[in-house]
């Protein structure tokens, strides 16, 4: 065989492995790789009817409306200064006149239960916020109010934190207290390159107190079949792992780079040999 054509061959079986490593490593990149249809759709139709289940320890917002004058006013908190740490909030008064203050707002104890005016202790653990305020509305109809009032209610505190392998760890709230795993990554700016994306850890808090953990494989087709993984609950925690490519300058991305430019040099030096 020619000398020449001999480094000519070696180089190109250099090159293929360098693309194929390219290609390997690629595949480590993407989420729910080759998701089965059938799962795709049940999250689809999961999406906005998930409801979060008030816990221990949350902090709840409730106002009670009435198309009658004055009726639901004592089963409101009263209003407190603007400057004080509640949360700001628009009440109608009763007369329908809109008063802006600081409403109070209701803290679920260890067991589950919150002091309401008028009804006294409830046990609220559990309940969905449509459950809460079906619950609270068939409680004060008809006995105290005779039509049924209009009851609002949010969960303040829904939040959850993602650490690790993320750009931005932190705590990120929701507003409509829904949030999935893809909504928790986005908003901690994805995964690194360093992420380890078949191995996230979940962490939740029980009401009980008992911490479950979870193994989620981002990139396994069938990880989110369970919807109460999907859509996270207030209070999770989501724990990125570093991957082994940390240690070894990632081998996505700049593997890529130092392999191409010693194939460069390596080309140079053939090249010179050669002549």
């Amino acid at each position: 065989m020619n000398y020449k054509s001999y480094h000519y061959n070696f180089l190109i079986v250099i090159l293929g492995c360098i693309l194929f490593s390219s290609c390997t490593a690629y595949k480590k990149l993407p989420y729910l790789d080759n998701l089965d249809p059938s799962v795709q759709q049940k999250l689809l139709s999961d999406k906005g009817v998930y409801e979060p289940q008030i816990k221990p320890n949350d902090i709840l917002s409730i106002t009670v409306n009435s198309t009658i004058p004055g009726a639901a006013s004592d089963f409101n908190l009263p209003l407190v200064p603007l400057n004080s740490t509640a949360v700001p909030t628009s009440v109608m008064g009763a007369a329908g006149v809109g008063t802006t203050g600081s409403l109070q707002n209701y803290l679920v104890d260890k067991d589950g239960v919150i002091s309401f005016p008028i009804l006294g202790s409830l046990h609220v653990a559990g309940m969905t916020i449509p459950q809460l305020k079906e619950y609270l509305a068939g409680l004060i109809s008809p006995r105290y109010i005779s039509s049924k009032p209009v009851v609002n209610a949010w969960i303040l505190n829904y939040s959850v934190s993602v650490l690790g392998e993320v750009s931005k760890p932190g705590t990120y709230k929701s507003d409509n207290g829904q949030m999935t795993i893809f909504d928790a990554l986005a908003a901690a700016g994805d995964l690194t390159l360093y992420g380890k994306r078949d191995n996230v850890l979940l962490l939740r808090t029980t009401p009980q107190g008992d911490v479950l953990t979870f193994r989620i494989n981002l990139q396994d087709k069938n990880s989110f079949s369970d919807k109460n993984i999907f859509y996270l609950q207030q209070g999770d925690k989501l724990y990125v792992q570093t991957n082994n490519a940390r240690g070894n300058s990632s081998s996505i991305g700049s593997l890529e780079t130092v392999s191409l430019s010693a194939l460069s040099v390596l080309i140079s030096i053939i090249s010179i040999v050669t002549r």
